[in-house]
């Protein structure tokens, strides 16, 4: 009986030794399961009707967050209600904190964000079965589409559950579904074209990565003075924001925002096909066109900035700093704090915002003048996302890796 405690007691110690192996393996079987997910078509449906659809960057931007089109998986809806009912709950805790005597709990927040994402899937997973091509007709057809209905549930219903365990399991959460999306929608974008018409997306990719890894790696630190620390590492006490403040969270949550208002537009169409202002938005709401193009710019400065307002909560460091009567150097504090460290969060979110519009939309501008072939416009944007979500994912792996490091010390 001692043995096999002690037996246990030994893997054990072995399993926290070793952090980052394990969250990596964790990470790459669920990267597994959903590639295979990607691969199981839905039930009854025509896959060769599928076969010829167009890559521009409208369905890259769709692959992103959901499955491959042409194979009409199970997981084709993704993680697209997540997110968005994600980014609605953020915003409405956002609102909700402007008044300092209401206050959300972490369970009522899922609660809301679980019952949006439910109302968000259902909904499209009834416009995809009423879109999609079938094999069977007739009262067939009724009872497939049923089924079609169920899959699509269940399959967004998984993805969710794989990147949840991955989040508490693994390294990165959804963004390992991300990865798996972008990569393959590159790969899809770089299959059969020639090297002359992929030069230029491939040399602007490249400076996109040198331009994002600067905005990840460059940061403003500011000194604190700590009541509690009077030695030589007193000097060592700082806030530090990035010029580049959430990473690449604005751009995945981006990609579902800019899906929002294109859906809304196809349910209307559905209910009023023959209005011609619902039919010209649907058609310049894409990243086909320069409005859509504007509109998904727009997205991202906004998201970056309610992000970064939000995640950081310049206001409740300032609040933190009097409450534990530390200061920032120079400064008084209190209000002027606040205003100090406001600024320094919207001015860096403002900037890296209107960098990184640059960097995305000016490829897809560059498609109207035939500068770039329309299904590569969206290769140097993917290239810069990719960068993002690998520095995130670097520094997460780097904080287990020193944990790994200094178990022995612990």
């Amino acid at each position: 009986m001692k043995q096999k405690d002690s037996i246990k007691k030994k893997k054990q110690k072995q399993q926290k030794e070793h952090v980052l192996l394990y969250k990596l393996l964790y990470s790459f079987m669920t990267m597994l399961v959903y590639m295979v997910g990607r691969n199981i078509p839905l039930y009854g449906i025509d896959i060769d009707a599928y076969s010829n659809v167009n890559v521009d960057a409208q369905s890259i931007l769709l692959q992103a967050i959901s499955g491959d089109m042409k194979n009409c998986s199970i997981f084709i809806i993704g993680l697209w209600p997540y997110m968005l009912a994600s980014m609605l709950a953020i915003l409405i805790v956002a609102i909700m904190s402007l008044d300092n005597t209401r206050k959300l709990s972490p369970k009522k927040i899922n609660i809301w964000t679980v019952t949006i994402m439910m109302i968000i899937a259902a909904v499209q997973a009834y416009h995809k079965t009423q879109t999609l091509m079938y094999r069977v007709s007739g009262d067939e057809l009724i009872w497939n589409k049923i089924i079609v209905f169920i899959q699509l549930i269940a399959g967004m219903l998984i993805v969710v559950y794989m990147c949840d365990r991955a989040t508490k399991y693994g390294i990165g959460g959804k963004v390992s579904v991300f990865m798996v999306n972008i990569v393959s929608g590159m790969m899809t974008m770089f299959t059969g074209k020639p090297l002359e018409k992929l030069a230029l997306p491939v040399a602007i990719g490249v400076a996109e990565i040198a331009v994002m890894i600067v905005l990840e790696t460059t940061e403003k630190r500011i000194a604190v003075q700590r009541v509690s620390i009077n030695n030589i590492y007193a000097d060592k006490n700082y806030i530090a924001y990035k010029l580049n403040p959430v990473g690449a969270t604005p751009l995945m949550f981006a990609s579902a925002a800019f899906l929002l208002p294109q859906f809304m537009c196809n349910g209307l169409h559905y209910l009023f096909p023959d209005n011609a202002d619902i039919q010209w938005w649907m058609d310049n709401m894409r990243l086909t066109s320069p409005l859509g193009i504007v509109v998904y710019m727009v997205i991202i400065c906004l998201l970056t900035i309610i992000f970064s307002m939000v995640m950081l909560s310049p206001g409740r460091t300032a609040d933190d700093l009097l409450k534990s009567g530390d200061s920032i150097q120079d400064i008084y504090a209190g209000k002027s704090t606040k205003r100090y460290l406001i600024g320094t969060v919207l001015s860096f979110s403002v900037i890296s915002s209107i960098i990184i519009c640059i960097c995305q939309g000016g490829p897809l501008f560059l498609q109207f003048g035939g500068y770039v072939d329309a299904s590569l416009a969206m290769l140097p944007c993917s290239i810069m996302m990719t960068t993002g979500l690998w520095i995130s994912l670097y520094r997460e792996a780097e904080v287990y890796r020193n944990m790994d490091r200094y178990h022995t010390f612990i």
